[in-house]
């Protein structure tokens, strides 16, 4: 069999590669594209080894309804028409405000796009948001203010061709292997690479200079960056002439006060990063999850595309999902309509509802994380996820799935029973990249196609059928053909404009352009990191290299999965001594919101009072110890810098 082309499903680096199938729906070979921009012929760990995972034996291939407590399998109609009637029902005695939906990033273009229609012009609910809600939402915001790109402005390979870096909160080389990979390059050709982050990373051999902040005070050093570039006239000649520059200048009068006892950095370090990040010009500013999920999220974001426009630099936050750019850009955004046009706004509203021919709600509905509170008190009585593992991926999760369980109705469509698919009273069995057409959008707002290389496993259907079959039951007709719903997004969304397939299938892909908006400096609230006696370790959450999201795919390589096995938790030798714990043992780490227990590790790379807890698959999260406390701005929740305590397993 010929080998089909087709775009990895896992990270937001966005490879090219080869599959070649076999029987039994079984991965034959795969391998890279060799002239890919992104992937050059290499793939990292989970594309090589996780990629055939997707395909496992334990798919769900058939529909499954809840009879009698008890997952059942079911015919397709059978399965929407009772989630049809169900979600009638609501609308009809409540309202449309009752039902909620939450998309995936993992989905194609064409499925997100259709998603946020079903919502919004069938259904009616305003209750529409994506899983980035739990990741990386505080870009929007922070960057349709500043830079007036919700979206990278780089591609990878002009990282190679940086003067400098600054790194942010991310654990670049192990998750996005191939934006690691051209920093090092950078680094080879004399970049000077500055990251910051409370622990050292696999980044620190290719750095000019590593600093190390408190967990959660990123937004004070950030601020006093800022200030720093400011006072010492260190921007470029445009910048006093950018619009919002007196007011950020004014909004820093406090940003340098008792610098090192509030952030761990000091003014000198300050000085020193500001000066290198000036003098090596062109700057590339990158920021990812460590940044991205604090309880300030959106004022960090700010600070630092203000520190790219002074210095005429560029912005890359480092998105995680493989479809993260795509989903935001159509839709899956509880305040945004597609192509980021604000649902509060008469005249934008206007415009899809012409599209849509129907009336959109008038206000934002809920976030993601809204809707699962929401689901425990009643208010949202019926909530359909596509594609996501909420159990686990959102916060609190002794609380979350208790919320999951109580709905009244839950509908869930993924590859595999998982822990939220287990609560359902409805399951859909959907099909993986491996298996559908589509496009994916990718960390350089490369529009991609994904092609499908295998039928669907038995009865199993793409993500877009099963919404088409939805929107049928309700009343309306939706194009199935993933063709068709990409030529209504090219004439709708002015990013994608011209994006076809035809042109897709001739090149590399298209990137939406990144130009034309004209950037603002945004002043930077104050920000304190809090305290808390009872809890005087900070936790480190990170994803290492063998895994993704909450495992549901990468979990079942096997290859993966005995590089990381079991779980374990890492804490500098001075403080374990100082607790009287010994390497090897039990440890149990414990907030307000939960507690979990790993197995002890020693490192020198995590710093005095802070813990590292690597995610890991299963429910053994570290999420299980955030609160429902969100960014007030992106209504993501404060994962990172947890206050937390540290004990022996008695």
């Amino acid at each position: 069999m010929n080998p089909v082309l087709t775009t990895c499903g896992f990270c937001s680096c966005g490879c090219a590669l080869y599959i070649e199938s076999a029987a039994a729906a079984r991965v034959a070979s795969l391998y890279p594209s060799a002239n890919h921009p992104v992937s050059s012929g290499r793939l990292c760990m989970k594309g090589w080894n996780a990629t055939p995972a997707v395909l496992g034996v334990d798919r769900l291939t058939r529909p499954l309804i809840r009879k009698r407590d008890r997952l059942e399998p079911a015919s397709w109609d059978e399965a929407i028409s009772f989630t049809a009637s169900s979600l009638k029902r609501f609308i009809s005695d409540i309202g449309p405000q009752s039902v909620g939906i939450i998309g995936s990033a993992k989905t194609t273009n064409e499925e997100c796009y259709s998603l946020a229609r079903l919502a919004r012009g069938v259904i009616g609910t305003p209750n529409i948001d994506g899983a980035c809600r739990l990741y990386d939402a505080s870009i929007i915001h922070a960057l349709l203010q500043t830079t007036g790109t919700a979206a990278p402005q780089v591609d990878v390979n002009a990282v190679a061709h940086a003067g400098s870096i600054l790194v942010v909160g991310a654990n670049v080389m192990e998750q996005l292997a191939h934006v690691g990979s051209r920093i090092e390059d950078a680094a080879d050709n004399g970049c000077k690479v500055v990251a910051v982050d409370p622990r050292t990373s696999r980044l620190a051999p290719h750095t000019s200079l590593f600093l190390h902040p408190y967990p959660g005070a990123d937004l004070i050093w950030a601020r006093a960056l800022v200030k720093a570039i400011i006072d010492r006239k260190l921007y470029v000649d445009s910048a006093p002439e950018a619009p919002g520059f007196e007011e950020l200048r004014s909004s820093l009068d406090e940003a340098a006060g008792g610098l090192k006892a509030a952030c761990g950095i000091d003014a000198g370090e300050i000085m020193e990063m500001a000066e290198t990040l000036a003098e090596n010009p062109p700057l590339v500013v990158m920021f990812g999850l460590g940044v991205l999920q604090q309880l300030q999220s959106t004022e960090i974001v700010k600070a630092l595309a203000d520190v790219a426009i002074l210095l005429g630099g560029s912005v890359m936050p480092l998105r995680g999902q493989n479809n993260a750019q795509g989903a935001c850009d159509l839709g899956l955004v509880c305040d945004l309509l597609p192509g980021y046009a604000l649902l509060t706004n008469p005249a934008a509203r206007k415009v899809w509802e012409v599209i849509w021919d129907c009336q959109l709600p008038a206000k934002p509905g809920m976030s993601a994380v809204d809707m699962i509170r929401a689901c425990q008190s009643g208010e949202i009585k019926g909530l359909m996820v596509f594609g996501e593992n909420v159990a686990l991926s959102a916060p609190s999760t002794e609380e979350s799935l208790e919320a999951l369980d109580r709905v009244e109705f839950l509908a869930v469509s993924d590859l595999y029973l998982t822990e939220t698919a287990r609560l359902a009273d409805v399951v859909f069995p959907a099909c993986s990249f491996l298996e559908k057409d589509g496009t994916f959008t990718n960390i350089e707002r490369r529009v991609q196609r994904v092609r499908r290389a295998f039928e669907p496993m038995g009865d199993s259907r793409s993500d877009l059928d099963i919404i088409a079959d939805l929107a049928s039951a309700l009343g309306a007709e939706f194009p199935r053909d993933p063709r068709k719903v990409m030529a209504e997004i090219a004439t709708s969304v002015s990013l994608y404009k011209g994006v076809s397939y035809d042109k897709l299938d001739e090149s590399w892909g298209q990137q939406w352009p990144a130009g034309g908006a004209k950037a603002k400096l945004a002043p930077v609230s104050v920000g304190v990191a809090a305290k808390d006696e009872a809890y005087p370790f900070r936790i480190i959450a990170s994803r290492i290299n063998y895994h993704q999201q909450t495992g549901t795919m990468s979990a079942r390589s096997s290859v993966l999965a005995r590089e990381y096995p079991e779980t374990y938790a890492e804490l500098n030798e001075a403080d374990a001594e100082g607790l009287g714990l010994r390497s090897g043992r039990p440890i149990r780490i414990s907030s307000k919101s939960g507690s979990l227990v790993r197995t002890l590790m020693l490192s020198d790379s995590v710093p005095l009072g802070c813990v590292h807890v690597p995610h890991f698959f299963g429910g053994d999260s570290p999420n299980m110890l955030a609160s429902y406390e969100c960014d007030p701005v992106s209504g993501v929740p404060a994962y990172k810098a947890l206050a937390v305590n540290v004990e022996a397993v008695k």
